[in-house]
C-alpha cells in the first residue's frame, strides 16, 4: 500500500517537473521565484553604499563579477545596459560602459550616509548644479579622476513609493 502510494504521488510530480522546467532557464526560473518586493529592495544606508562601492566605483562591474556575489541579470531591454537583481534586501544594479547605477526603494538615512561617503571617498569631489542632469537628481559632485566622471543621486516616484539612485557617470568611457 505504502508503495503504491508513493508511486501516485510521485508519478504526477515527475511530470511536472519535466514539463514544467523544459526550455526555462536557471534565470529565469530564479526571476520568477523571486519576492516582487526585492525587486527593488528596501536596503539598509549602509548596504547600499557598500554596493555601490564594490560594483560602480572599485571593483569590475562584469557579469561573472556581479552573477559571484548572487545577482541574477533581467533580460535585456536596453543595448548596451543591463540590470541585476538579487532575492534579498541588497539593492538592484544596471551597469553599461558609461554608467553603473545602484538603486533601492527610499529609506532613512541614505542620503546623509552617501554625502559622507563621498566627502570621505572623493576629498576632491566638487558639487555641481543637478539641474542639468535631469529632473530627478538631488545631489551631483564632479569628480577628479582620470578620466573625469560624476556621482549624482536621483528620487522617483513608483506606484507612490519613492526610490532612491545611486549613479556613477563617465562621460568619456567607451
Amino acid at each position: 500500500m505504502t508503495r503504491l502510494l508513493s508511486l501516485c504521488c510521485a508519478a504526477p510530480l515527475c511530470l511536472l517537473a519535466a514539463c514544467s522546467t523544459q526550455g526555462v532557464s536557471s534565470d529565469t526560473a530564479e526571476l520568477r521565484n523571486m519576492w516582487r518586493f526585492n525587486l527593488v529592495p528596501k536596503s539598509a544606508p549602509a548596504v547600499m553604499i557598500n554596493a555601490f562601492d564594490r560594483f560602480c566605483t572599485v571593483g569590475p562591474r562584469d557579469d561573472a563579477t556581479l552573477r559571484a556575489a548572487g545577482y541574477v541579470p533581467l533580460p535585456e531591454r536596453t543595448p548596451g545596459a543591463r540590470a541585476y537583481v538579487i532575492d534579498d534586501r541588497r539593492p538592484a544594479i544596471a551597469v553599461s560602459d558609461k554608467m553603473c547605477v545602484v538603486q533601492a526603494e527610499s529609506r532613512t538615512g541614505q542620503t546623509a550616509r552617501f554625502q559622507n561617503y563621498v566627502t570621505a571617498t572623493y576629498p576632491g569631489a566638487r558639487a555641481i548644479d543637478p539641474a542639468p542632469l535631469g529632473k530627478n537628481i538631488e545631489q551631483a559632485w564632479s569628480l577628479p579622476t582620470t578620466p573625469p566622471s560624476l556621482i549624482a543621486t536621483e528620487r522617483t516616484v513608483s506606484l507612490g513609493w519613492y526610490r532612491y539612485a545611486l549613479i556613477h557617470f563617465t562621460p568619456g568611457a567607451t
